[in-house]
């Protein structure tokens, strides 16, 4: 994950247990898995990672350790949104953000250079999985990257067991079979469906783990938007907040993405369902003074409804390598029409308590696939509503994972990465914790067919 805002919110109980919220025609949207399995994952993501933040600032934050980092200051825009929340009693803090606001794991403090999720950070500020993941000291040759490689399908030894994978060499547009002990899917929500559905074959002729018929349903990409005004340029001294509930927090130029956020209309009684979403700021590419004002921008999102029928397909034409193409059916449900039209207005009010005259709602095109992917592998213990289990494990399969966001089976209302990566490292411990011990087994005791080294 070289390309992101660094956003790094953990999942809110309301987020694992949405049940009383959402839509009756909607799928469950419990997960199978609660806080206390997530939260040891979660802190260890965030002392390798690294994440600055306030705890207990934000309202709804769950339990978690103390921060290794101080929270990132407000930008100029960051102080000027979270000073008219709190004149219409809201609770502003900051961003969480996996960017450093000091030296930590070898890397530098941010620069402040700019707004840089579309953007390899420049200084390393900001956390780099695969950057941290290859740069950790692995012994020679345990881990081998394919470099331009796409895999095509998973080839079954026998009806509930994944023998081998066909992938394709880009580089030489060679097939190649490559054995595997377990098959671990991270392509995101779509391409992870869209490999078990490309990987039918006889046993499994709908796609594997598909015999009910779930695998790309339930896919999710958050209701979002944004609200956009100018206001006049403050002055060029940084302003310090006087307000002790506000932390204090200088307000200085330049600086992420965003450093400003509000939970205070997730569990909102107002909201249509009860639950509406977070409100942050968004900041543009450039952050100028253009005839003495500058523009104030606010992201709102909220988790959508896990639909049936919102899913990913295969078509009946063929792009390129001769793959079936994809054919993605999403519609925004009413329920969720109305929450989004709400969190508009609310993230109008602010910056028009900002001082905005001219607010503006933008489009996020959530709509046409966004960069929030949940769902199409759901998980749960019923395989009729689900295609994982608790461990990301496809129900008809006992070596093919799933631990991206296709794992969901309720987005939630806040970024997914985080919760991305404490979830893979959960089921990443229990796949080579069973690994470990299938090797271990005297060799009559093994299945012919599970290679222990390969």
């Amino acid at each position: 994950m070289a390309l992101y805002a660094g956003i790094s919110f953990r999942l809110r109980g309301v987020d694992l247990d949405a049940r009383a919220h959402v839509a009756p025609d909607a799928l469950d949207p419990a997960w199978p898995i609660g806080y206390a399995d997530l939260r040891p994952f979660y802190d260890r993501i965030e002392r390798c990672i690294g994440v600055a933040r306030e705890p207990g600032a934000d309202p709804l934050e769950p339990p978690g350790p103390p921060a290794v980092m101080p929270a990132h200051p407000y930008s100029t825009q960051g102080g000027l949104i979270a000073a008219a929340g709190r004149r219409i009693g809201l609770r502003p803090f900051p961003t969480p953000l996996a960017i450093n606001s000091e030296p930590y794991a070898g890397r530098p403090a941010c620069v402040r250079c700019g707004p840089c999720n579309e953007y390899v950070c420049p200084t390393g500020a900001r956390a780099n999985t695969s950057s941290l993941l290859f740069d950790a000291g692995l012994p020679a040759g345990a881990l081998t990257v394919a470099h331009g490689a796409k895999a095509l399908r998973i080839i079954l030894s026998n009806r509930h067991h994944a023998g081998s994978v066909e992938w394709l060499d880009l580089r030489t547009r060679t097939r190649r079979v490559t054995r595997v002990r377990s098959v671990v899917l991270a392509a995101n929500a779509v391409q992870s469906a869209a490999l078990l559905l490309r990987s039918a074959q006889r046993g499994a002729e709908n796609g594997l783990g598909n015999s009910t018929d779930m695998v790309g349903r339930g896919l999710s990409f958050k209701i979002s938007g944004y609200a956009a005004g100018t206001v006049d340029a403050p002055g060029p001294r940084p302003v310090v907040s006087a307000d002790p509930a506000a932390g204090a927090y200088a307000h200085v130029p330049g600086g992420p993405f965003s450093t400003v956020a509000f939970s205070d209309h997730y569990l909102d009684p107002d909201a249509p369902s009860g639950l509406g979403g977070l409100l942050y700021e968004a900041s543009d590419d450039e952050r100028v003074v253009k005839d003495g004002r500058i523009r104030l921008r606010v992201h709102f999102l909220a988790a959508d409804q896990p639909m049936r029928d919102n899913s990913v397909r295969l078509a009946r034409e063929r792009g390129p390598f001769n793959l079936p193409r994809l054919v993605i059916h999403y519609v925004t449900h009413p329920l969720d029409k109305r929450r989004l039209g709400y969190l508009s207005r609310r993230a109008s009010e602010l910056l028009a308590k900002a001082g905005a005259d001219d607010i503006r709602y933008e489009d996020s095109n959530y709509q046409l696939g966004s960069r929030h992917l949940h769902g199409g592998c759901r998980a749960g213990t019923d395989p009729a509503q689900s295609v994982v289990d608790p461990w990301g494990r496809v129900h008809d399969l006992d070596n093919v994972y799933v631990v991206d966001g296709g794992f969901f089976p309720y987005s939630g209302g806040v970024n997914p990465t985080f919760t991305i990566q404490a979830n893979a490292l959960r089921i990443a411990q229990k796949i080579a914790l069973d690994l470990r011990s299938a090797a271990s087994l005297p060799a009559a005791h093994r299945r012919p067919d599970l290679p222990v080294a390969d």
